[in-house]
């Protein structure tokens, strides 16, 4: 065993198809590599753990938290784990929809694995970090799992083989927080509510059709129907429940400010937006115009990469 293991995962953002991936249909989602997780773990008497929001003993985690302490006692009985001293570090706003849970469950895993110096399969990785995305979201399509893992985007199923995707084209993503933490547990089950009673099943249809003709816009270079399509997809995230009004100003600012569509990312009921822009200049400038507004963080996304 080493004296200290490191591991590292980065964020995620999700282009289309936010809750329907839960139920079968298919989602795109796109690896955020700028944004990191950090963590250390280092044998000790105690487990206690060091984050920017919480530090202390691990079993004083707060209710938010607390899938870090049930993932550390999964790898302790599995590897016989000593008491560690856990430090993480991010650039991953939590409760986003930027893959924050799913990129600290990666860097604990990978850390630990480090630390005992033994090869970590792929398949195990995933395990692990679906496990603990489980506990924080109720019912995970997994989709946060593989992206924050791979530095690539992904076309999506549940319960299918992932497709790699390639994404080439003249334009640009501007995602900026709303500065209202969301909760896709709570999103998750207000779809699935509304899914009990035959309310959610047409949206969820259609948002499943919507990555669909995504991908072909996607490999068309058609920005004008990614545009239509994003649009569209706000529209039944809306319907669904899970947007918020500040994201929804947010939206309406980013189409009088030049952007071709712009809707929620990831789980709702706040978190972050995304424009669609073919122009940088143009997405610095709503950025900028955010900013004096006081949302501080944000991010652009050259899709031609």
């Amino acid at each position: 065993m080493k004296q200290q293991g490191f591991g590292s995962a980065h964020g995620k953002i999700i282009l289309i198809g936010e809750h329907a991936v839960v139920y079968g249909y298919p989602g795109i989602a796109l690896p955020m590599t700028n944004l990191k997780i950090h963590v250390s773990v280092t044998p000790r008497q105690d487990n206690t753990i060091s984050l920017p929001t919480f530090q202390g003993r691990l079993d004083n985690l707060p209710p938010p938290l607390i899938f870090i302490s049930s993932l550390y006692a999964r790898l302790q009985t599995l590897l016989s784990l000593p008491p560690l001293d856990i430090v993480i570090t991010s650039m991953i706003p939590e409760s986003a929809g930027m893959g924050s849970s799913a990129a600290i469950a990666h860097a604990i895993v990978r850390a630990v694995y480090d630390l005992i110096d033994h090869p970590l399969a792929p398949e195990a990785q995933l395990a692990h970090t679906q496990f603990s995305e489980n506990l924080v979201h109720g019912a995970s399509s997994g989709i946060d799992a593989l992206t924050t893992m791979h530095d690539y985007p992904w076309y999506f199923v549940k319960g299918k083989p992932p497709i790699q995707i390639k994404i080439k084209m003249d334009a640009y993503l501007c995602i900026v927080h709303s500065n209202i933490q969301g909760s896709t547990k709570e999103a998750v089950s207000k779809v699935a509510q509304l899914y009990k009673q035959n309310i959610a099943q047409s949206h969820l249809e259609s948002l499943g059709l919507l990555v669909k003709l995504t991908q072909e816009a996607l490999e068309k270079q058609d920005i004008d129907d990614l545009a239509r399509l994003l649009n569209q997809s706000h529209f039944h995230l809306q319907e669904l429940g899970v947007s918020h009004p500040v994201v929804d100003r947010m939206v309406t600012t980013a189409l009088a400010h030049g952007a071709l569509a712009a809707k929620i990312t990831g789980g709702g009921l706040g978190g972050c937006m995304l424009g669609l822009f073919d122009k940088k200049n143009q997405a610095e400038a709503f950025q900028n115009v955010l900013q004096k507004q006081g949302y501080q963080q944000s991010w652009i996304v050259d899709l031609n990469q």
